[in-house]
């Protein structure tokens, strides 16, 4: 296929550009610096086009002659909606109306577990109904505009479903995390795993808050969430893209101190939350694609990175 990918230089978008590309599509990224990221000069079906998201004209020429769109870049940086509304949420869908008018035959969209960040940010008020499992099919409740956004994207985009030939589809991230794909790419810009790192090398105090966790996700699996979805017929459905394991921030402090056979202490704050925490609904990417994560591995594989870079900064 001959792919459109927004956002294509970023951390999650470089994974999917490396497993595209590892499948034999042609990718043409749009991004702000095309030289961002050194490992991909000179890749073969790879395009970097310099440009922004909020450039219409430009949109409107990248998506003649794409099979397909992926939108997996974010232009969220401002503090009030009305800011966020035109940098974001206005831009997708200019991109998804261009994609559709330009007989684009399938578009997906990087969404996040964000669009129900109400139930795990503490933000949840005392008449808000308590949830333990979430599905797709849970109604949108953001508490940031963040997930705001999201929301919004998401509800734009499968109208379109609707009104045009073009295939949507939304993919839900969770807490994605990996070392750099190449040489020059992104890691996540959550810094707990390197604080965590860093605390354990310097035999340092840990503090973790008792029950905090999530179903991590691999950027490398979430790769194939797109991947997948791009070779099936699905029209108009969102999948949440997560591991099917809850791990506990105490978990990966624990292996963190182990790994640097560090003398750091692991201090667990009870807060009160519950055990297992906020569990998402996974079954979709097993039952349609076969797909099922165990995220563990990586996450050793990860503390390591992690280490062996703090190690390098500190002249060890």
């Amino acid at each position: 296929m001959n792919i459109l990918l927004t956002g294509g230089t970023g951390f999650i978008g470089s994974y999917i550009t490396v497993e595209l590309l590892r499948l034999g599509h042609a990718v043409t990224i749009l991004a702000r610096d095309k030289n961002k990221v050194p490992g991909f000069k000179d890749l073969e079906r790879l395009e970097i086009v310099e440009g922004t998201i909020v450039d219409k004209k430009l949109l409107s020429t990248l998506v003649v002659g794409k099979d397909a769109c992926i939108h997996a870049a974010l232009n969220y940086s401002k503090n009030t909606g009305w800011e966020v509304l035109l940098d974001d949420t206005l831009p997708t869908v200019f991109l998804a109306d261009a994609a559709a008018e330009a007989g684009v035959k399938h578009f997906i969209y990087t969404s996040s577990t964000a669009v129900n960040d109400l139930l795990y940010s503490g933000a949840r008020r005392k008449h808000d109904d308590a949830i333990d499992y979430v599905t797709v099919r849970a109604k949108h409740c953001p508490s940031t505009l963040y997930g705001a956004t999201k929301a919004a994207c998401e509800n734009y985009l499968i109208a379109q479903s609707y009104r045009f030939p073009m295939r949507v589809n939304i993919i839900r991230p969770g807490y994605t995390f990996g070392n750099p794909v190449v040489a020059g790419a992104a890691m996540q810009a959550d810094g707990r795993f390197d604080a965590i790192v860093k605390a354990a090398t310097a035999d340092e105090p840990i503090l973790i808050v008792k029950n905090d966790g999530t179903q991590f996700i691999w950027a490398g699996d979430l790769a194939k969430v797109y991947a997948k979805l791009l070779d099936c017929n699905v029209n108009g459905k969102t999948y949440f893209a997560l591991s099917r394991n809850f791990v506990p921030w105490q978990a990966i402090a624990q292996e963190a101190v182990l790994r640097c056979d560090s003398k750091s202490r692991v201090t667990i704050e009870d807060k009160g939350w519950r055990e297992n925490g906020l569990l998402w609904d996974v079954s979709d990417m097993k039952k349609d694609f076969g797909l099922e994560f165990d995220s563990w591995e990586k996450i050793r594989e990860h503390i390591d990175y992690c280490i062996e870079q703090t190690k390098q900064a500190g002249g060890n």
